[in-house]
């Protein structure tokens, strides 16, 4: 499988554990990642449209857990690299639950991805709320408030999928139910390390569960693959989200 993600430091947290864990199932997996930090729909699709060489292209290859990692590299070269099973977009954290900011990039980058590669599923990767404590300038956009933050998300990312037909990556309801969770209370353990991305252990593993199991169809239950230091327990758990 051939899997190329559109995006920022948020689809970069949700690679991380992604080749591990297909190395350990024996799944033969080409990850990708197309990105530049904190990178908006808007700012990819004029990187697209002028053909701007500004992103760094995480590679690993099918069965390798160290990536490769050149810079320098334009959109459409990457949308045309391989021949793509499943390609990501999202849209930037703070502008992912403002409907507006979708169009018309959204739309015009998933036509162009079909067109160039007519057989892979084209799929939005639903980013997740920031911490009640975030200093994140982008939350101001929802009142610093993470429920109004996380329900804005959700009705962005749904309208957004049924409009352009796209399927969803439900990272950001995956984060919000872990968050229900003891030992991710936010003031003692939260699931982010700064507020906004994904935290070294259980954040980005989390985060990696959910696209393997929208990217390879299987339960995350049956995932083997449990990052060094981390408790078994508290993986199963995630796993079971």
């Amino acid at each position: 499988m051939n899997v190329l993600s559109i995006g920022n430091s948020f689809s970069t947290n949700a690679h991380k554990f992604l080749p591990h864990m297909a190395r350990v199932a024996g799944k033969e997996l080409l990850l990708c990642n197309l990105f530049i930090g904190g990178c908006s729909l808007e700012q990819h699709w004029k990187n697209w449209r002028e053909e701007n060489d500004a992103y760094d292209y995480e590679v690993y290859l099918p069965f390798e857990t160290e990536m490769s990692r050149p810079d320098g590299v334009c959109l459409h070269e990457a949308v045309e690299d391989e021949e793509w099973d499943i390609i990501t977009i999202q849209q930037c954290s703070g502008l992912s639950g403002i409907p507006e900011s979708y169009s018309p990039y959204l739309s015009e980058l998933a036509e162009y991805c079909r067109m160039v590669q007519p057989k892979a599923k084209i799929m939005l990767h639903q980013t997740w709320a920031y911490e009640t404590d975030s200093t994140h300038g982008g939350f101001v956009n929802y009142e610093n408030s993470r429920p109004k933050m996380y329900e804005a998300i959700v009705n962005a990312s749904n309208e957004m999928c049924k409009k352009y037909n796209l399927d969803i990556i439900p990272n950001g309801d995956a984060v919000e139910e872990a968050r229900k969770l003891p030992e991710f209370d936010e003031k003692t353990h939260p699931i982010t390390r700064d507020g906004f991305h994904l935290s070294l252990d259980y954040g980005r593993y989390l985060a990696g569960l959910v696209m393997y199991k929208f990217f390879t169809g299987k339960n995350a239950t049956e995932v083997e693959y449990e990052p060094d230091g981390t408790d078994h327990e508290i993986c199963q758990k995630l796993k079971e989200i």
